[in-house]
């Protein structure tokens, strides 16, 4: 999933951030935000080829606040998985 391309703006329905967000339970929230808070991708529900913008935001946000990334922005997310790769 590494190699997905996020998109770059949520979608209208998107569950994070949509304008109209695709409505879910409680329990299946919890879960995509544990998905987001474990390192993983969240994939866009209306496009199954790219990583889902709104949840890549607060994947970001997260991140950051954990000091994981030096500022909540794509290409710092990035450089972090480079470093974490070429460390291993």
């Amino acid at each position: 999933m590494r190699t997905y391309p996020v998109q770059k703006t949520p979608c209208s329905s998107c569950p994070f951030s949509g304008n109209t967000p695709l409505e879910t339970s409680p329990e299946n929230m919890m879960g995509y935000l544990n998905n987001l808070f474990g390192h993983g991708q969240h994939i866009c529900h209306s496009t199954d080829k790219h990583i889902c913008r709104g949840g890549r935001e607060i994947q970001l946000r997260w991140l950051c606040a954990m000091g994981m990334l030096d500022e909540p922005t794509d290409e710092a997310f990035d450089r972090a998985v480079e470093e974490s790769l070429s460390a291993n």
